[in-house]
């Protein structure tokens, strides 16, 4: 991002001037991943490519868009930057990509589901594993199954496994192998088998997540969880009561971790949450906008540092980082922070529904309901019709 205050200031002034132009009048300059009514997806050249159901890789690069016709939904993959096709083709019955492996060479797809984190009951759950020629796998297994993220290695999916089958309300994270098609326990931190009986399970509530920016090591924030019991508290016999946690999941080794935040994190509504890593991934952010608390964590030790007190806000809550600041957006607008958490400024916008820093750090985007506004080396505004929400920047 910007560095020194003179330069923030002539960034600050540089907005001030363009807020009063037309909403269209300048073209966004970087490529943007955004949500609209109709799913995923892109503004690229001063337009935005038709919205649909789809997925976008942990690192950006690539996303994998799916077409209902008929019977058969129809598959794309494209490069995300530039929009480049790589492949495509119908797949027999409904579908929807679910999860895009971190380098983008391979897709999980699973039937429709109104909302995943509120699965429908069943008895058996189908998975389709393709990349962008052919489908690679179709795998059927015993009860409620959603994708949640590819090994690195390719050759195992993480899902989530809904509890019980017949009326599910909880869910632990197990790895489905490819190759045998068997459900396996993760691994802990020590790189060894989770004991049987000692399994995290987890409500599905107030889940969001990141990815590293390798997308090797993906943080899941867990809020509204009384009484969770960790692996560690399960094997030591201790009793759990947390309420708030990053789950960490490091595909490569395929262990899993979980990072307790105290009191107030997991009392706000869910809504009021949201997560963010530093540039170089050193620094993981989780923010209760509502409490106005903000929990600074290393991602090498997976420790809570400290708890910040940042300024409060109502609505969902947003959050970004670069190499030099954090952003918390809400409904009155983005607060401006070091790295460290103390205020810097505040730029009053429309309420935020999404943000994202620019590759080069130099720009950071907010989203509106049908548009978005950017400040940093170039700042402006423009309308985005259909808009709901920002995704990242490719």
């Amino acid at each position: 991002m910007l560095a020194g205050a003179a330069a923030a200031a002539a960034a600050t002034a540089a907005c001030e001037a363009t807020d009063e132009a037309s909403p269209a009048a300048v073209r966004v300059p970087d490529v943007l991943v955004v949500r609209t009514r109709d799913g995923l997806a892109v503004a690229r050249d001063g337009g935005l490519t038709p919205g649909r159901a789809g997925a976008l890789s942990a690192t950006g690069s690539t996303l994998c868009l799916a077409t209902a016709a008929d019977k058969t939904t129809q598959l794309d993959f494209t490069t995300t930057l530039a929009g480049t096709r790589l492949g495509g083709y119908p797949v027999d019955g409904r579908w929807t990509p679910r999860v895009v492996h971190a380098d983008g060479s391979m897709v999980a797809l699973a039937a429709p589901e109104a909302d995943p984190l509120r699965p429908r009951a069943r008895e058996k759950t189908t998975i389709v594993i393709a990349d962008s020629k052919r489908i690679l796998h179709k795998i059927t297994v015993p009860g409620v199954i959603e994708p949640d993220a590819f090994t690195a290695d390719r050759l195992g999916l993480f899902v989530l496994e809904w509890l019980p089958a017949t009326a599910p309300d909880h869910y632990r994270v197990r790895r489905l192998d490819l190759g045998t098609q068997s459900l396996e326990r993760l691994w802990t931190r020590d790189k060894v088998p989770v004991p049987a009986g000692a399994e995290e399970e987890m409500r599905g509530e107030g889940r969001t997540a990141v990815a590293s920016p390798t997308g090797r090591v993906l943080y899941t924030l867990y809020t509204h969880q009384p009484g969770h019991q960790h692996t560690r508290d399960l094997v030591s016999g201790r009793p759990g009561n947390v309420h708030a946690f990053v789950h960490t999941l490091e595909t490569e080794q395929n262990w899993a971790y979980c990072v307790d935040l105290p009191d107030p994190f997991g009392h706000s509504p869910s809504g009021a949450y949201s997560i963010a890593l530093s540039a170089d991934g050193s620094l993981l952010f989780v923010v209760d906008l509502a409490a106005g608390a903000l929990a600074r964590i290393s991602t090498e030790t997976l420790k809570v540092l400290d708890i910040v007190k940042v300024g409060s806000d109502t609505g969902p809550a947003y959050a970004a980082a670069s190499d030099e600041h954090l952003y918390l957006g809400g409904d009155h607008g983005v607060q401006v922070l070091d790295l460290a958490g103390k205020a810097i400024e505040h730029w009053a916008t429309a309420p935020v529904r999404g943000l994202a820093v620019s590759r080069d750090l130099q720009r950071v985007y907010a989203a509106r309901e049908g548009g978005v506004t950017w400040r940093g080396t170039t700042s402006g505004d423009a309308a985005l019709a259909g808009v709901t929400g920002l995704v990242r920047v490719a």
